[in-house]
């Protein structure tokens, strides 16, 4: 029994000693890191104040120069030519690493993106969550529209290649002197077709209306299923498809109609349009089809 008692007392003695540490930490995040945090914010809208007198003033060039000259001269801190003026002044009040500077310019430039002025900064930081949250809106409003700029080139591309690709087969409308609707912004006539069993051939019974949109979508499609097609002879094919709701045999069988006679015709023709949509683009994160090629 006196065993038991002993164990009871080692026990609560531990539990005693995380409530306290608990409570120590609670005090330490009340009055270190909140008021910290507090402070930052403060003084991040009073670096944004600055900022606005120095793009109101008439002296604005005069006072930008002067700043660089002294980060240079007293601080040892070199700033370039293209270096915005959000970014200047909250180096020339920090005065502290790139890095500390950069983020807290960005925050201070997605702020000034979204109208926020001085004497609203600290509210708008809180109610975002902090300078993390504000930083990380900052890259995904950039990943997202990075990922925009790659689709829109994709699409440029396989329009492009679509366009001098070998047809999979050809009509002639002359006989009933039609003509169809036509648009500058997109790049093909939109037919509806129907498969006609008896005679085994397909027949058009409706011409769209030329629908940049539908033309959009159309591209999308077609890059999902060439995505597909690229890992049509490996393991991972049967999971892809299941994921996008994708029937494998009628995957298969879009292959055959488009022509595309295999998994490697597939990367192929993937590694050609990954090549001509990246030219423009420089540098942007690698995409589906470029891993798949």
């Amino acid at each position: 029994m006196k065993t038991k008692t002993i164990k009871l007392d080692a026990t609560q003695a531990i539990i005693t000693h995380a409530d306290l540490l608990a409570e120590r930490h609670a005090s330490y995040v009340s009055e270190f890191v909140t008021r910290a945090n507090s402070e930052l914010y403060a003084i991040l809208a009073e670096i944004l104040k600055l900022h606005e007198q120095v793009e109101a003033s008439k002296q604005r060039d005069k006072l930008i120069k002067q700043m660089r000259v002294r980060l240079k001269a007293q601080h040892k801190i070199k700033t370039q030519a293209n270096t915005t003026t959000t970014a200047l002044v909250t180096k020339y009040v920090t005065r502290a690493s790139r890095k500390t500077a950069h983020v807290y310019s960005r925050v201070l430039q997605v702020a000034i993106a979204n109208g926020v002025t001085s004497a609203g900064l600290v509210a708008y930081i809180e109610n975002s969550g902090g300078i993390d949250k504000v930083r990380m809106a900052v890259n995904s409003a950039e990943a997202i529209k990075q990922a925009q700029a790659t689709d829109k080139s994709y699409q440029q591309q396989l329009r492009i290649q679509l366009n001098h690709k070998g047809a999979v087969g050809s009509l002639d409308l002359s006989a009933v002197n039609h003509t169809l609707p036509c648009a500058s912004d997109v790049a093909f006539h939109h037919l509806l077709c129907r498969f006609n069993h008896a005679t085994n051939t397909h027949e058009i019974v409706a011409v769209m209306y030329p629908s940049s949109a539908l033309e959009t979508q159309a591209m999308d499609e077609y890059l999902i299923m060439l995505d597909l097609a690229c890992v049509s002879d490996r393991n991972q094919f049967y999971d892809k498809c299941k994921s996008l709701g994708v029937n494998m045999d009628i995957l298969l069988r879009w292959m055959a109609a488009n022509n595309i006679a295999s998994a490697d015709a597939a990367r192929q023709m993937a590694r050609a349009l990954t090549a001509s949509a990246n030219q423009p683009l420089h540098a942007i994160p690698t995409v589906s089809l470029l891993k798949a090629a």
